[in-house]
């Protein structure tokens, strides 16, 4: 009797685990402009499931240029129909250095004007899709178990209820327009959490009245119209097939059984969580690899001083002013430190002998050098994580979305500086350089970072994979707040505060009418008595 229960015991744990066992994971990558450093955060998603055994299949524009996704990230790819020429997919790779200088240098007016102007590019590879019928079919038949995706404006969320597979929503930044906590029902007190998006304001979750009134306006206000602007093309698109006409499109954003996202409490702000909201801040950052002969030989020769990293991330090659490269490169060259800048373009003329320019650094693995004393970045955030995670000290030159907020959070934890680009001078970028490297703070405060970064019960990429599985198994119907199924009365308690209140003025109205009843009694029979008297 023993061996058939234990018999039981072992079929039912096989049983209930099996679902997860080789699974299959469509990789939907359906937009137009994801850039390069969304491709290795995905990478840095998926390459651990394949690791443990699952496929993982990419789907994508055709001709789309997938820069960033690493050779081990997928197993296989699909492609669909593209109305864009491999050509044309390079040419707008290309010109995201151009966007980002644009928003840079824009006011709230001028974001908007580029928003309308690039509005059709964020349907455009939903269109694309859903015009595919032949590819549509095939995934229909491939019997995929899961969707990753890290949704631009939420197409792939459409794809996983037209083919009625469960999906994990990817987001490579703190939140993005379709990957907010509004749309898990979590709360979002705007008094203590910034909401920021696309803000040029520097927020903490110290705000005072201006902050918090705007941080409300933001949350309340800005961020849905812009959300609602930019999904009109999926609205369309999901009328047109049919897509659930019951629910809207952010209710369906809401059904993702859980969503990764780029947070980490080492430089985030503690704010209210869901269980399927799960943080996986820091999953790009790896343990540093030997750099080549050239690279080696050009940090060791820094001697005691180190060496400082200066790139803009992965779509940003070039200041774009070159009177503010000439200076850079000149004060560049006047620092006892070595400097590795990762720079396209015509070369400053300024450039010191202690400084490498280059079209690619590996940037990890010079964060995770023993010489590293400072990283110079535009504020994306796995740069930041991965700098947060060696210990580097930052100096940042935010440029567009999260970038800003990322900034005020190294400023807010005290192991880096933020400078704008559109009004920085050569003696503001200096005083900068040098405090970074003269203030013992910033290292003291980098490496406290990195403390708390590295002390959790999972690394990243372990925490990817089993929630993953657990979803695989028992699906995220669990761990989903049951906010997202009431409205605004509801989920606020208003109808509960008004029944109250109601409850509580027929309850002063029956005593009034009491008091008024027995006061009129009473007068009555006063008067009674006096008459007989």
């Amino acid at each position: 009797m023993n061996i058939q229960r234990g018999l039981m015991l072992m079929v039912s744990l096989v049983a209930s685990i099996s679902p997860s066992l080789g699974a299959k994971i469509l990789c939907a990558m359906s937009s137009v402009i994801n850039t390069p450093s969304q491709h290795i955060v995905m990478s840095a998603v998926t390459e651990p499931l394949v690791e443990a055994g699952h496929q993982v299949v990419l789907l994508a524009p055709k001709n789309k240029i997938t820069k960033g996704l690493s050779t081990g990230a997928v197993t296989d790819k699909i492609f669909f129909e593209s109305s864009r020429t491999k050509a044309e997919h390079e040419e707008f790779m290309n010109n995201l250095t151009g966007v980002q200088h644009q928003l840079s240098q824009s006011n709230p007016i001028a974001v908007f004007q580029l928003f309308r102007q690039h509005l059709h590019l964020l349907g455009e590879g939903c269109s694309n899709l859903f015009e595919d019928r032949a590819t549509l079919d095939s995934l229909k038949k491939a019997n995929f178990d899961l969707i990753l995706t890290m949704p631009i404006v939420g197409c792939d969320a459409l794809l996983a209820e037209y083919l009625k597979i469960p999906f994990i929503l990817i987001s490579p930044a703190r939140r993005s327009l379709v990957v907010t906590e509004d749309h898990f029902g979590i709360p979002v007190p705007s008094s203590y959490v910034p909401f920021s998006i696309i803000s040029s304001f520097t927020q903490s979750d110290r705000m005072p009245f201006k902050d918090r009134l705007q941080n409300i306006l933001i949350r309340c206000v800005a961020q849905p119209l812009i959300e609602f602007i930019t999904t009109y093309r999926l609205r369309e698109i999901k009328k047109q097939m049919n897509i659930r006409p019951d629910l809207t499109l952010r209710q369906l954003m809401g059904r993702a059984e859980l969503a990764f996202v780029y947070l980490s409490f080492a430089l985030d702000y503690p704010q209210p969580l869901a269980p399927n909201w799960i943080s996986i801040g820091g999953i790009t950052a790896k343990p540093s690899q030997p750099l080549t002969k050239n690279l080696e030989e050009f940090v060791e020769g820094s001697g005691e001083h180190g060496f400082i990293i200066f790139t803009l991330g992965s779509a940003v090659t070039s200041l774009q002013n070159e009177g503010l490269a000439e200076s850079i490169a000149k004060i560049f060259s006047e620092l006892p430190q070595r400097v590795l800048w990762r720079y396209k373009g015509r070369r400053p003329d300024n450039v010191g002998n202690n400084t490498l320019i280059s079209d690619w650094l590996p940037q990890n693995d010079l964060l995770g050098h023993p010489k590293a004393r400072m990283m110079i970045y535009h504020g994306g955030a796995a740069g930041v994580y991965e700098a947060t995670t060696h210990g580097v000290p930052l100096l940042l030159m935010p440029l567009a979305a999260d970038q800003m907020g990322n900034a005020a959070r190294v400023e807010a934890k005290g192991f880096g500086r933020a400078v704008d680009k559109n009004t920085l001078t050569e003696e503001e970028f200096r005083e900068a350089v040098n405090d970074i490297l003269t203030n013992p703070k910033y290292r003291t405060n980098a490496a406290r970072a990195s403390a708390i970064m590295k002390d959790q019960l999972a690394s990243p990429q372990e925490t990817v994979v089993y929630w993953v599985e657990h979803v695989l198994k028992f699906g995220g119907g669990h761990l989903r707040s049951r906010a997202l199924e009431l409205n605004f009365l509801q989920r606020e308690s208003i109808d509960v505060v008004l029944f109250l209140l109601l409850v509580f003025l027929m309850v002063i109205f029956t005593v009034r009418w009491v008091v008024c009843s027995c006061c009129c009694r009473l007068c009555a029979r006063r008067n009674t008595k006096s008459k007989k008297d």
